[in-house]
C-alpha cells in the first residue's frame, strides 16, 4: 500500500476563521482613526457600550474614518433582486416541477 500525502492547502487562503469572524470580534477588531484625543474618548466609548473590539488610531494629519463602526452600528439591510421563490410555485430552473421538489 502507497502511503499517501496530505492535501496541500494554498497559502494564499485564508484560515476560515479569520475570514468568517463577525467585525468588532477579537479575530477581526473595528480600525478606526480620529484627529484628535477627545473625539478618541467618545468613538471608544461607543465601541465599549457595544461590547465591540476596535484598534483606534490618533493621527491629526489624516481624515477621520470611522467606517467600520458605521457598519456595526447600521448593518446594510439585504435587498433582494428578484422576488422569492414560494415552496410550491414552478422551479426557476425551467424544469416545470414544484420548487420544492427540484431545486429546493
Amino acid at each position: 500500500m502507497i502511503p499517501r500525502e496530505p492535501p496541500v492547502v494554498p497559502q494564499c487562503m485564508p484560515e476560515k476563521e479569520s475570514w468568517m469572524a463577525k467585525l468588532g470580534s477579537q479575530k477581526k477588531p473595528l480600525i478606526l482613526r480620529v484627529q484628535d484625543p477627545d473625539r478618541g474618548q467618545q468613538v471608544a466609548r461607543q465601541c465599549t457600550e457595544i461590547g465591540a473590539h476596535y484598534i483606534l488610531g490618533i493621527e491629526p494629519d489624516k481624515p477621520e474614518d470611522i467606517t467600520d463602526l458605521d457598519r456595526v452600528l447600521n448593518p446594510p439591510a439585504v435587498q433582494r433582486t428578484e422576488p422569492k421563490v414560494g415552496r410550491n410555485d414552478p422551479c426557476p430552473c425551467g424544469s416545470g416541477k414544484k420548487y420544492k421538489k427540484c431545486c429546493g
